[in-house]
């Protein structure tokens, strides 16, 4: 017989045909994946996969044999989760993706204050500006900001995400400071590849709505670099607070056109929708909740300064 622990292996190579995805997306090893579909081959004496040294595609009975895992897996994760709310004790791994910028600043000083609160709960956090796939990829929870896209996905608010217009004094020294949104035309401005409301900066004044799109010389995919090189002089780009609110960047930087407003934007917890949340995610969400929440020093010291 062959044991559980082997289905997301072998489910995960159908779902990508490719062992080096399917061990990335597991974080195990390549030989670790090739051993345990050689193991169930053994096992069954059949063939699930054709495989080649450049390429990996299921056989037919492959293709049977891995629709009937699915379901048995999935009710296995079902029924593991329907009684763990009975549950006080929190165990597993949990796989918890966020932004790469605010994950390193600001998350990832929180994790260690958890799993001082449920030392039985491994944790696998990993930083990604893109928008991840949760259910492809196999993560029970992200840490999203901006605009969401509609999804089957369940969303949590937990904070405001404030954001500003930023230059540094040594460009202002030699370009006259805008001081409305029609002049930023005039300027080397900055963007960030991968913000979620697209790269049109909109602007509210006196009931007005302004917009402009960069056009400057520099883009980048992740918002630290983005302050660096507006501190290095280089143009002025829009920032969110979770970075300019740091103590030894927010003395470098100067808010440009603070009279305007900007679109309001979240900072969200979102995993997959099921009929039974699992105890380790729900523990998260509300350990989220209260150090990203309303009250919490997180909004006292970086979005409402």
């Amino acid at each position: 017989m062959t044991e559980m622990n082997v289905f997301p292996v072998l489910i995960a190579v159908a779902d990508s045909l490719s062992v080096t995805k399917a061990a990335k997306s597991l974080n195990i090893t390549k030989s670790a994946v090739s051993k345990a579909i050689q193991g169930v081959e053994d096992t069954l004496g059949v063939k699930l996969f054709y495989r080649t040294t450049r390429s990996i595609s299921l056989t037919e009975v492959g293709g049977i044999y891995i629709d009937y895992i699915r379901q048995s897996y999935q009710l296995a994760v079902m029924a593991g989760d329907a009684v763990s709310k009975y549950s006080d004790k929190a165990t597993g791994i949990i796989r918890v993706c966020a932004p790469m910028s605010f994950g390193i600043l600001h998350l990832s000083r929180m994790i260690p204050v958890f799993m001082q609160q449920y030392p039985d709960l491994e944790v696998e956090l990993f930083f990604d500006d893109k928008v991840t796939d949760l259910i492809g990829e196999g993560y029970d929870i992200a840490v999203r900001i901006g605009e969401l896209p509609d999804s089957s996905l369940v969303a949590r608010r937990l904070s405001p995400c404030h954001s500003g217009l930023y230059a540094a004094k040594n460009y202002l020294a030699q370009y006259e400071k805008p001081k409305k949104a029609s002049e930023l035309k005039n300027h080397n401005c900055l963007s960030y590849s991968f913000y979620q409301a697209g790269q049109e900066w909109v602007f509210y004044h006196k009931g007005k709505k302004f917009s402009h799109i960069p056009k400057g010389n520099l883009r980048v995919n992740n918002s630290q670099a983005l302050v660096q090189a507006v501190i290095g002089g280089i143009g002025i780009a829009l920032l969110p607070h979770f970075i300019t609110s740091i103590e030894d960047v927010d003395n470098q930087l100067i808010p440009l056109l603070t009279d305007y407003e900007l679109p309001d934007h979240s900072i969200y917890a979102v995993y997959p929708e099921k009929q039974y949340l699992p105890r380790k995610v729900a523990i998260f969400v509300e350990f989220l909740q209260k150090q990203f929440g309303e009250g919490s020093e997180y909004q006292q010291k970086i979005e409402f300064r």
